[in-house]
Order: structure tokens, then sequence, then C-alpha cells
């Protein structure tokens, strides 16, 4: 591997000098040394220097993206010799949205752990949108997401189904045994998540079908925080049946009956096309779909 492009790596990222000196257990000076080096081996300055910031000109960026590349490609090689000779192991950067990295990733990791302890998982937990992303910049080695994420890179598979249901707190005034009406619907406030998230697109989808429009919509960032909002009597949402069962069962939730609910959505595992997967992936791909 090479050492010069780490270092330039890190001073891209980390924009300092000591700081990466600091990181590496280098010292200040022969980080500067390796640097000079690469800028003298490619016959162009790589960075700008100030006494406040270090920044990269166009050659760094270019320089940057490659030696992402390579110095990636290099520790994948490393992993996938070694899996050759030895059982899976090795850090593992798995993305799933909410629902799924909330409700039943960890599940998926206790098992994970009890089988192959010589795996050690890095969660990186955000909406749809956001794992789809990072999946595409090689940020993580596979997502698990709620929906649809389509892109040419990528392969989906399902590995799961989901149940969403129309939620109000155990005050409401809706009818819980009976049905509540699109008119019943539109009086109430809905609580929903931000853009980009699986649950989001699913409401807005039922909205537009039902032709729904409600007097008030409130938008938060997590499932938690509109499970405590319909919990209080603030509106009514449409959420996971995962991600209510204990509030259920203590009675500070109930479902409603609508029609057209509950509604079916697919659970997905995608992966990069094209690409060499470790063991490491390999296993828990198949703990996934053992859900």
């Amino acid at each position: 591997m090479d050492q010069h492009l780490v270092v330039f790596r890190e001073v891209a990222e980390r924009k300092s000098f000591s700081r990466t000196a600091e990181a590496l257990h280098m010292s200040q000076p022969a980080v500067s040394q390796y640097i000079a080096s690469l800028e003298k081996e490619l016959g162009v300055r790589l960075l700008e220097r100030s006494n406040k910031f270090v920044e990269m000109n166009k050659a760094g960026e270019i320089v940057y993206k490659y030696a992402q590349e390579i110095l990636r490609n290099y520790d994948q090689m490393q992993i996938l010799v070694s899996d050759l000779k030895n059982d899976p192991s090795g850090e593992l950067k798995i993305g799933a949205s909410y629902t799924i990295g909330e409700y039943l990733l960890p599940k998926i990791l206790a098992r994970l752990q009890e089988r192959y302890p010589q795996i050690v998982p890095e969660i990186t937990i955000g909406n749809t949108d956001e794992i789809g992303t990072k999946l595409l910049h090689h940020e993580i080695d596979i997502g698990l997401i709620e929906g649809n994420y389509s892109h040419h890179q990528f392969s989906e598979e399902q590995f799961a189904s989901d149940q969403m249901y129309i939620i109000a707190g155990e005050g409401t005034s809706l009818q819980i045994d009976g049905q509540a009406s699109i008119e019943d619907l539109e009086k109430e406030t809905w609580i929903i998540r931000e853009e980009g998230s699986g649950t989001r697109k699913v409401v807005e989808d039922f909205l537009d079908m039902h032709h729904i429009k409600p007097k008030r919509m409130l938008t938060f960032g997590s499932t938690q925080t509109i499970k405590e909002g319909v919990e209080s009597g603030l509106g009514i949402s449409l959420l996971s049946s995962l991600t209510f069962a204990k509030e259920i069962e203590l009675g500070r939730i109930q479902k409603l009956s609508v029609d057209g609910t509950p509604i079916q959505r697919k659970f997905s595992i995608i992966k990069n096309y094209h690409e060499f997967h470790p063991k490491a992936l390999d296993v828990f791909e198949n703990l996934v779909k053992q859900i």
C-alpha cells in the first residue's frame, strides 16, 4: 500500500497537517515530507496551504478521488485473500433505514455476533435515500431499506414484508372498532416522517390514492417522536406494525380500521453490482434472509 496516498487522504479529509500527524502517529514534518514527495512525483501542487487552512485544489481533488478508490480496492484485496484461508472476519459496514435499523437489525446482529464473533459490524442508520446514497459512494457495504431505491449500480432483493396501519392515541374520537371514513381522516392532523423516508413515501402514496387532504401535517424526524405525538393526542400517523407493538400491548396506541389498510410494503437488501463480496457480507446477508 502506498503510504503517500494514505497520508494525502488524511490531510485532505482533516484539512490539517497536525491532525493528520496525530491520527497516523507520525511527526508533522514527516507528513509534510510525504505530501511534498507526492507532489514532486506528480509534478503538480495538490494542496493550498495557509496559516489557517489546508484545502485541495483541482489537481488535489482528482488525486483524492483516485486515492480513495485505490485504497478501498487494496483493503478489499486483503479481505478477499484472507477469506481464502480464514473464517469470516473483519469490519462490515451495514446501512439500514430507520424501521429496519431500530426494530429488526438488533436481533440480526445478535445472531451474527453469536455465530461469527470475528465479524465487527459498523452500523449506519438513516432514511432510505441516505442509505442508498451511502452505498452508491461506497461508504457502506450493504443496505437494508424500506421500499425501493433503484439504481443501475445496485442489485435489490426483497427479504421480508411489512404491514402498515393508521394509528391514533387511546383517547381519540375516531372509531377504533368501526370504520374511519375519509372525511374523518381529513379532519385530523397527520404526523409524518421527513423527505427521503420510505415510510413517508408510503404515506404520500396512500393520501394521493384516496384523495385525502389533511387539514394539517407535521413532519418529525424519527418514528419514536411520531409515536409519542400520537400517544399524546397530537395527531394520527401511518406506521409499520413493527414499530408500535409495545404501545398496542400497553393500550397507548390504537389501530384504526380504514379501507386500504393494512398496507403491504417490502424490506429489501441492496448491494453494489459486479463487486467481490467478502465472506462477512455473505454470511450477514444469509442471516438477514432467514428472518
